[in-house]
C-alpha cells in the first residue's frame, strides 16, 4: 500500500441520515487531495449499497449520497461489504449497486488495517 492511504470503515445505516454521508465526503475528499482510500462497510452500513437504498437517504447541507457513491468509485474508489453483515440481511452480490463493490469478510478487513496508513471508522 502506497504512503497516505486512508481505510475507512462505515458501520451507520438509513436509519441515521447525516451519518451515512461520514464515510463518503471524507473519502471522496481523502482522494482529492491524493489519498489511496478504501471504504469497508459492516453491519447496518451494507445497506447503504443495495439498489434503491441511497437514493432515499438525505441529509440536509450534503449533496446526494448516490452522486458522492459515484463520485467516489468513479475515481477509482473500491468499497468492501462484511459477509456476515450482507448475509445477516439476505443480500447478496446482485443486490447490490453498480461499480466497484466487493463482498468480503473480516480477515480481509484486518489485512487492509494493517496495510493502510490510518484507519477511521464512523
Amino acid at each position: 500500500m502506497p504512503a497516505n492511504s486512508l481505510y475507512i470503515i462505515g458501520q451507520w445505516g438509513p436509519e441515521a441520515a447525516e451519518r451515512c454521508f461520514g464515510p463518503f465526503v471524507t473519502a471522496t475528499t481523502a482522494q482529492a487531495q491524493d489519498v489511496d482510500v478504501k471504504i469497508f462497510l459492516m453491519m447496518d452500513a451494507v445497506h447503504l449499497m443495495k439498489k434503491g437504498v441511497a437514493e432515499k437517504i438525505q441529509a440536509p447541507g450534503f449533496p446526494p449520497l448516490p452522486e458522492l457513491i459515484d463520485m467516489y468509485l468513479d475515481a477509482g474508489g473500491i468499497i468492501q461489504v462484511c459477509s456476515n453483515s450482507v448475509e445477516f440481511r439476505g443480500l447478496a452480490q446482485e443486490d447490490l449497486r453498480d461499480g466497484r463493490i466487493e463482498i468480503a469478510g473480516a480477515a480481509t478487513m484486518v489485512d487492509e488495517i494493517l496495510n493502510h496508513d490510518r484507519i477511521l471508522e464512523f
